[in-house]
């Protein structure tokens, strides 16, 4: 069986779309299962999740990375599928994802995650992910969380999912290029299709990652990776803030008027 896994905290306006993709698979309805790991929704997410899911459970650990391990652990397949509720899935996804793990022997299986509301800002952050691809050359998989399958032993053998929220997937991709014997794939075929609406400002998008790496890789702070400013609240004097920089006003300040003279 394949256990598809998605975390879910008010997603009413997403979810149906991506839970009609999930049931309308070119695999047998019986061969799969879905669980929507609900983060407290105060919309009509359940309501609506309701009739799809196999099962909507409560999320007990912090973060979407704690969400998506309490999905694993409730799950009953030996093939762990994650995706997220604003991601629709073509009818044939979960069957390459069953031929990759089953059929080929592959432990981890993975594939491109495309845009369905296709903006400017959204094609330049597709540009960039395709540099993701190189890295296989070295053995490194770099992960995004809506389009990723994994066997649940090799789950296990890295630990699964920590409680964080910032880099959850990156986290899970550094663990297997550690763990050195998991054997992936990168499937062309295995297209998701997600939304683009994070995306409204892609400098907020790029300082929340480079926040999210600096205290992944400096500081080690999982703290800072669980809570971080909302988009709407991060700027580049936030972020100065938050990384301890000295003299930060001065320095945006600085930084604010060369971009300012540049326009």
């Amino acid at each position: 069986m394949l256990s598809i896994i998605i975390p879910a905290k008010n997603e009413a306006d997403t979810i149906e779309e991506c839970l009609k993709s999930l049931s309308n698979q070119d695999l047998d309805r019986s061969e799969y299962e879905i669980i929507v790991v609900d983060g407290n929704s105060t919309d009509e997410t359940i309501k609506i999740a309701s009739p799809y899911a196999d099962r909507i459970i409560p999320q007990k650990s912090k973060g979407i990375g704690g969400a998506r391990r309490d999905g694993a652990e409730a799950s009953r397949g030996d093939i762990l599928v994650f995706t997220d509720a604003d991601t629709i899935h073509e009818s044939n996804w979960l069957k390459i994802i069953s031929e990759n793990l089953i059929g080929r022997g592959y432990d981890m299986t993975t594939g491109p995650v495309l845009f369905y509301d296709s903006t400017f800002r959204s094609n330049l952050l597709q540009l960039w992910r395709k540099i993701y691809t190189l890295f296989h050359l070295f053995g490194f998989y770099w992960l995004i969380g809506s389009n990723m399958a994994i066997k649940r032993e090799a789950y296990q053998q890295i630990d699964g999912h920590r409680s964080i929220s910032l880099l959850e997937d990156f986290d899970i991709s550094m663990k297997m290029f550690k763990e050195g014997d998991i054997l992936c794939k990168y499937d062309k075929r295995q297209k998701v299709y997600t939304s683009a609406r994070r995306l409204s400002n892609l400098f907020t998008y790029l300082l929340i990652y480079t926040y999210g790496q600096y205290h992944y890789h400096i500081t080690k702070d999982d703290d800072r990776l669980l809570g971080y400013p909302s988009f709407d609240k991060m700027d580049l004097k936030v972020m100065l803030d938050i990384m301890g920089m000295q003299k930060t006003n001065g320095l945006y300040s600085k930084v604010r008027s060369r971009m300012t003279r540049k326009k």
